[in-house]
């Protein structure tokens, strides 16, 4: 089962999105700032990580040059409602993917999944 790392300052993005991506069967581990992220990143092997670009202290860019250097085969998105990739000046090959927040649900996860190669679980039966 994919596994997961969400990484936001705002708890509620951070429950908004947990609750989605484990609904559909991801494994979600969380944090809420960068430093935290790469603490968990020590025990939690993540395929995805999933982090919002303006945080306090470590900033979503340079968390996820952090995770391509220690973890290069993880996928790494950035998630902003300020930002897009050309005003974040993201460097070649450390974001795989963008989206903006507000985001939308349905498309999220068919993004996640698609970046997972198409290997994302499909949603638990009753």
């Amino acid at each position: 089962m994919p596994r997961i790392l969400i990484v936001d300052d705002e708890v509620h993005v951070v429950g908004a999105l947990r609750r989605l991506l484990r609904r559909e069967g991801f494994t979600i581990e969380v944090a809420l700032s960068g430093e935290e992220a790469l603490q968990k990143l020590e025990t939690f092997e993540a395929d995805v990580v999933i982090s919002d670009f303006r945080m306090r202290g470590m900033n979503g860019l340079e968390l996820l040059g952090q995770v391509m250097q220690r973890a290069p085969k993880t996928v790494r998105v950035l998630i902003s409602g300020h930002a897009d990739l050309s005003s974040v000046g993201a460097r070649a090959g450390v974001i795989s993917h963008f989206i903006s927040k507000p985001w939308d649900d349905e498309r999220l996860v068919a993004d996640v999944r698609a970046l997972l190669g198409g290997q994302g679980p499909v949603t638990p039966g009753p």
